[in-house]
């Protein structure tokens, strides 16, 4: 029985070894596509590693920024949009008025109230007082501009009663008569004087003649003293002519004088009435600052909100935009010393902007066009300006506002996956 259990295990024993072997020993078939396989699918991922190539994208804070920036018009105080002239996408230009705010006066009547004081003052400043006989604000409307209005009027009549019917102007007018005849009166006796000058140049040369005469005894004593006479009253003239001269020039001066004095009285009130004139127009101009809504430049209007008359607005609160046609944007970069070799000039920047979700407006694209050598605490200044406006590759518009934030993604140059899987097996192993 133990024999049999022995023959029966040195039979198994030697069936599993030919199993065994068989099982061990591999078609050399399958080893040698196996290999072939493997190789081609290692070639087509370092080909296409090789094809295959993206750009590195390095984030910057950015800042938005423009030359001749657009212009907000605000209400300036809290009430109701009485009128409102603009809409949107208007053509408009400076000085304007877009709208009225609500306010005790009538806004007309300020506006031309402003018109006449600005008239006014032009006149005043070439001295023609013409208009105050015609300028008048006790009947209008001013609000709460109506007591500055009974303090100017107080100073208008002062000066009106000052200057009235024409007195000063006409004195000084007569003033200026007397003085041009005085100095016509001054080249006559001028004249007169060169006139007399010859006729004594004559009566000396005859008297010169009579007194050779005398000499040679051809005229008597009694004619040559005649003669003698007459030549002495020729020259008496003379001294009566400067004396004239003199006391024409004398007049002169007076007249000159009262001239001086008379304007200088003039001038004092004038001036007096010309700070009451721009301290009333002072005054006009900040309550059109505060009650008008104007446009500050050229532009074309764009609409910060819905609007419509009679809406409540608070102080403070934008109205709307005026874009000049001029306008150019750019933003500025700060980037940092972190891969800052790979940014070069002519770059592309996405311009992300916190404020305009990406997902829904897009991104505003631009180019570098600037790097600062000088590194500043908040890093490198680069300079990106952009072509389109703020326009986004949505087709959707930014606003413009001073300042606005943004996330700046710099593009650049485009590196092989090949490249990169080779750049971090160099970076781990430096590890």
């Amino acid at each position: 029985m133990a024999n049999r259990s022995v023959e029966l295990k040195n039979t198994f024993s030697e069936h599993g070894n030919e199993i065994d072997e068989i099982i061990s020993k591999r078609p050399h078939f399958i080893v040698r596509w196996g290999t072939s396989f493997m190789f081609l699918v290692i070639i087509f991922i370092v080909i296409v590693s090789w094809f295959i190539k993206y750009p590195d994208i390095i984030s910057a804070k950015a800042k938005l920024s423009s030359i001749n920036a657009p212009k907000t018009v605000v209400a300036n105080t809290s009430g109701k949009l009485i009128k409102l002239f603009a809409t949107e996408g208007e053509q408009t230009s400076q000085g304007t008025i877009l709208g009225y705010l609500e306010s005790n006066a009538k806004h007309e009547d300020i506006i031309l109230l402003s018109k006449n004081i600005d008239s006014l003052i032009q006149d005043l400043n070439i001295n023609n007082f013409q208009l105050l006989n015609y300028f008048n604000t006790s009947n209008e409307s001013l609000g709460e501009l109506q007591q500055s209005n009974q303090i100017f009027l107080q100073a208008l009549v002062n000066f009106r009663n000052y200057i009235s019917n024409g007195f000063y102007l006409r004195k000084k007018t007569m003033l200026a008569k007397d003085f041009a005849y005085q100095k016509k009166m001054h080249s006559n006796l001028l004249q007169q004087k060169g006139l007399n000058l010859e006729d004594v140049d004559l009566s000396q040369k005859t008297f010169n003649a009579n007194q050779s005469l005398k000499n040679d005894k051809v005229i008597s004593d009694f004619d040559y003293r005649n003669e003698q006479s007459k030549f002495i009253n020729k020259k008496l003239t003379l001294p009566q002519i400067n004396a004239a001269i003199l006391s024409n020039e004398a007049l002169q001066n007076e007249k000159q004088k009262e001239i001086m004095e008379l304007e200088n009285t003039i001038a004092q009130q004038k001036n007096i009435f010309m700070q009451a004139l721009l301290t009333f127009k002072s005054q006009a101009d900040e309550w059109k600052k505060k009650y008008l809504l104007i446009a500050p430049i050229d532009g074309k209007i764009a609409f910060a909100t819905f609007l419509q008359e009679n809406q409540q607005l608070l102080a403070g609160q934008t109205i709307c935009y005026i874009n000049p046609e001029n306008s150019k944007y750019y933003a500025e970069v700060y980037i940092q010393q972190a891969n800052f070799g790979k940014i070069k000039m002519g770059q592309d920047v996405l311009l992300k902007f916190p404020s305009y979700p990406f997902q829904e407006y897009g991104a505003v694209k631009g180019k570098i066009d600037f790097i600062s050598n000088i590194s500043t605490d908040s890093g490198y200044l680069a300079k990106v300006v952009l072509p389109k406006g703020l326009s986004t590759n949505y087709d959707k518009q930014v606003q413009y506002r001073d300042g606005l934030l943004a996330q700046g993604e710099i593009i650049t140059q485009d590196l092989r996956l090949l490249q990169r899987f080779y750049y971090n097996l160099v970076k781990n192993v430096a590890k």
